[in-house]
């Protein structure tokens, strides 16, 4: 008899959707949609991107060989293969990707981002009732399904939300969850620091250099105290025997193997400088004292005595040297700054965790580089993606349809 496969937990999304928008603007002009891709993934497949990262070949690879060979301190071998490692992704996907014409004018500049203007997508249809029907047939995958968006909740789930609710279909995906990227993956980066810095602390803790052989000591790999200290003992005693030949004659040198010492005549000792006054037949008499101080300037009205300033008097403090200091130290919210601020924007992740770029602004490209982003940090993504999703009945539209103005005459 066959056993029973387990069960899935009902609480674990077991489909993830990476999906992205390309718009006709941003959220205050009310945007439309012009194109929307969706790439399909299992729990277990997105798990399984990150075995597939293979270290890619690089100059940072060979940097690090030799800085080792030097015996430089640079970043560790693995943290150059992670930066360098793209994964691959799985070969059974779920791809949709479909372009609308939106019904409103798209300027130069969000042409220039996107490559997309209103004369390549006339004839095409807009969003409407057919098209989330669509949108519902791709999404009938294993449940619960997560839609997974950076910054998708300030942007693409509301946009989303808005196109739903505009042709009165949006009742029938109130059952998918959504994920946010930006937010997940400031919180792994956080949560991978954290335990860095714990295990470098406890590794530090566990160190005794009591336990390290003899050997590695009188060869010199471990520079400790002992060793540093008795270089210095032997450094002296080199300058000690180096300079016996600048003693007084009254002073003889007695070395005897290892031990040292000084044998001191009976005959007192004449310092030069004694010997240098005794022979001066002038000695020079102490000036006297001025009679009155020479005359000082007088001080002018509201200026205070003291320094640094001109003359001896405080230096002026304008308002803009107290706002350069003031921006040296703070940022505009008058917090302290405590380091170089990090960017999170989708293709800055990409380029600072595979050290290359993808083509950006293409909404495939971008869900592609998105589930890729996702799948390096694997299992920690999935579990917050399990905690922290949201249901998308939960969002607002981004913007609803203006009612039409009619008159009626009977009113």
């Amino acid at each position: 008899m066959e056993e029973a496969a387990e069960p899935k937990e009902p609480n674990k999304i077991q489909t993830f959707v990476f999906f992205d928008l390309e718009t006709t603007g941003l959220t205050a002009g009310n945007p439309r949609i012009v194109e929307l891709s969706m790439i399909a993934v299992s729990r277990s497949h997105l798990l399984a991107i990150k075995d597939s990262a293979t270290p890619k070949p690089s100059n940072a690879n060979k940097e690090f060989s030799n800085s080792q060979a030097n015996g430089d301190s640079v970043t560790s071998n693995s943290d150059v293969q992670r930066k360098n490692a793209i994964p691959k992704l799985p070969r059974v996907l779920h791809k949709y990707t479909r372009l609308y014409y939106p019904w409103k004018m798209m300027t130069a500049q969000v042409e220039a981002i996107n490559g997309l203007n209103n004369y390549d997508l006339d004839g095409m249809p807009s969003f409407n009732e057919a098209s989330a029907q669509a949108l519902l047939l791709f999404l009938d995958l294993p449940k619960p399904v997560a839609l997974v968006a950076h910054n998708g909740n300030r942007f693409d789930f509301p946009l989303l939300m808005a196109e739903l609710t505009r042709v009165g279909c949006v009742d029938k995906f109130l059952d998918l969850q959504c994920v946010d990227t930006l937010p997940a993956i400031k919180d792994i980066d956080a949560l991978i620091e954290r335990e860095d810095i714990v295990e470098i602390t406890k590794l530090a803790e566990s160190f005794n250099i009591d336990d390290l052989d003899d050997h590695l000591l009188e060869e010199g790999f471990i520079p400790s105290k002992r060793w540093r200290s008795s270089e210095c003992d032997e450094e002296k005693g080199k300058q000690g025997i180096l300079s016996q030949s600048r003693l007084p004659e009254s002073v003889s040198y007695i070395g005897q193997g290892n031990q040292h010492s000084l044998e001191v005549s009976a005959a007192p000792l004449m310092t030069p400088v004694k010997n240098h006054l005794s022979d001066q037949t002038h000695v020079p008499t102490t000036p006297s004292k001025l009679a009155a101080l020479p005359p000082q300037p007088n001080t002018p009205e509201g200026l205070q005595p003291g320094v640094p300033g001109p003359s001896g008097f405080r230096a002026k403090v304008t308002k803009e040297s107290s706002k350069v200091r003031r921006t040296l130290t703070y940022d505009n919210n008058g917090k302290r700054k405590l380091g170089r601020r990090v960017s999170y924007a989708q293709v800055n992740i990409y380029k600072r965790l595979f050290d290359t770029e993808y083509a950006a602004h293409r909404a495939e490209s971008d869900s592609e580089a998105l589930m890729t982003i996702c799948g390096h940090y694997g299992s920690n993504f999935i579990e917050w993606a399990d905690t922290f999703a949201t249901s998308f009945s939960n969002f607002d539209p981004m913007w609803v349809k203006r009612k039409s103005f009619s008159t009626n005459p009977e009113g």
